[in-house]
């Protein structure tokens, strides 16, 4: 008589396999969206909304247009002279720290400008906003994205330059309406209160170091490239002294090219509002040209970003954008501010200044390395901002005499030409960070 054993169950197979943890996201994600937030709104209320105070400003106090465009001269100012002392704080200290000081700062500025009754106010309480947003935009969102990230370096440094122009299409639309329903003086007042959110907000998620292996170790925790992490991480922080970078021809080059091309998007973001206002556009339509323009920037950014990674020499593909944005002038200047004119100007600009500035940082840091890449952005940056400086009182006293913008794009344009033949230039120069590491 056969002996019948009890029937072992059967275990479903993929039971038996040990399961691997979920990987988490990247906190590096988490920090670039607590900044992403906080510029948005700080560049938005600030330089992204300047030309919507510019009429305003000249009705009630009755200052000249050149007189109300040097206060975006004198922010900008004072922002590039502080920019080597921020960028030193940076790499000392850490972006962190600095918000903690910077944001209530940028708050009482614009408190102080509110109550402003004299031009000295003007000049002196913008020039008081630019330190502080010095200390909490720009370039400690730079330091942190080439921080954070090396494999998707470019991505991250696209997504800071896109929330400046983000900033503009969703902040100049609200600034815009509280000063049409409140006053430009409320306007200050709650722009300042918003600063101090959006920081508040950051601050949670932001942390100023990334772990041992940064982003390469966290998407391969498994890997012989995982466990020299620590060796990966240090050469990612090394790279060229302050000193080194300046004696370099590539530092130059690429200072005087973004000088030139700076002269043209940041005197053409104080002056594009008033500039569709001249050419007999309404206030709000002007706001929701501008606002487009940003839109379109920022979606230009987030498609091409992902593919500059890919670029051995980002400054061929910046040598391009000036021509778009030098194209984009001279179209305003042939056709002038018919509809047909206008939609051309905003498809070229975009396509030329959404890409030029946010390459700044993927190429300093791939010719000088990360050691003192604050430092070096600064110091590059408090070069560029005498052409910026200069640009909307250009432009404005171009306006004041002629009554007419056509001589300012003319000028501009012949700048953008300018850059692009500089940039195209330092596209054959060697890049020192890369020769050391052979």
């Amino acid at each position: 008589m056969a002996v019948s054993t009890p029937s072992q169950p059967r275990v479903d197979a993929r039971l038996r396999r040990p399961r691997r943890p979920k990987r988490r996201l990247y906190y590096g994600w988490w920090v670039l969206f607590g900044m992403v937030v906080a510029m948005i709104v700080a560049e938005g209320v600030t330089f992204g909304s300047f030309g919507a105070y510019v009429l305003p400003l000249e009705e009630h106090f009755g200052w000249s247009r050149a007189q109300v465009s040097l206060g975006f001269s004198v922010t900008v100012g004072m922002v590039g002279a502080s920019a080597p002392l921020i960028g030193r704080l940076i790499d000392a200290v850490g972006p962190r720290r600095l918000m903690l000081i910077g944001a209530p700062l940028c708050c009482v500025s614009f408190v102080l400008l509110a109550f402003m009754t004299q031009l000295w106010h003007w000049y002196a309480y913008m020039g008081l906003s630019a330190i502080s947003l010095g200390c909490i935009a720009y370039i400690p969102a730079q330091a942190l994205a080439v921080r954070w990230f090396d494999q998707s370096r470019a991505v991250a440094t696209s997504l800071i330059g896109a929330s400046v122009w983000m900033g503009q299409l969703i902040m100049l639309p609200l600034v815009q309406l509280l000063i049409s329903r409140l006053g430009w003086e409320d306007a200050f007042i709650y722009s300042g209160i918003l600063i101090v959110a959006a920081y508040a907000f950051a601050f949670v998620l932001v942390r100023d170091q990334p772990p041992p292996g940064g982003e390469r170790g966290h998407a391969n925790p498994d890997s012989a490239e995982a466990d020299a992490a620590f060796g990966v991480s240090s050469i990612a922080l090394s790279g060229l002294t302050v000193r080194e970078a300046l004696r370099t021809k590539l530092f130059w080059m690429l200072t005087f090219g973004l000088m030139t091309i700076f002269f043209v998007v940041f005197g053409w973001l104080s002056q594009a509002h008033p500039y569709y206002q001249s050419v007999d556009y309404s206030d709000s339509t002007a706001a929701l040209i501008v606002s487009i323009t940003a839109g379109g920037a920022v979606i230009w950014l987030l498609a091409a970003g992902s593919q500059l990674e890919r670029v051995r020499r980002p400054e061929l593909i910046a040598s391009v954008g000036s021509l778009f944005v030098a194209g984009s002038m001279i179209t305003l200047y042939v056709i002038g501010g018919s509809e047909g004119g206008t939609a051309l100007h905003v498809v070229l600009y975009v396509l030329g200044f959404a890409t030029v500035p946010p390459l700044e940082a993927l190429m300093i840091s791939r010719a000088f390395g990360l050691a003192n890449f604050a430092t070096i952005l600064g110091t590059g940056f408090m070069f560029e901002t005498i052409a910026i400086f200069f640009s909307p009182i250009v432009a404005g006293s171009i306006f004041d005499s002629t009554g007419s913008y056509d001589d300012a794009l003319l000028l501009y344009a012949a700048c953008a030409l300018a850059s692009a033949v500089i940039f195209l230039i330092a596209s054959r120069v060697h890049q020192p960070f890369a020769r050391r590491s052979l």
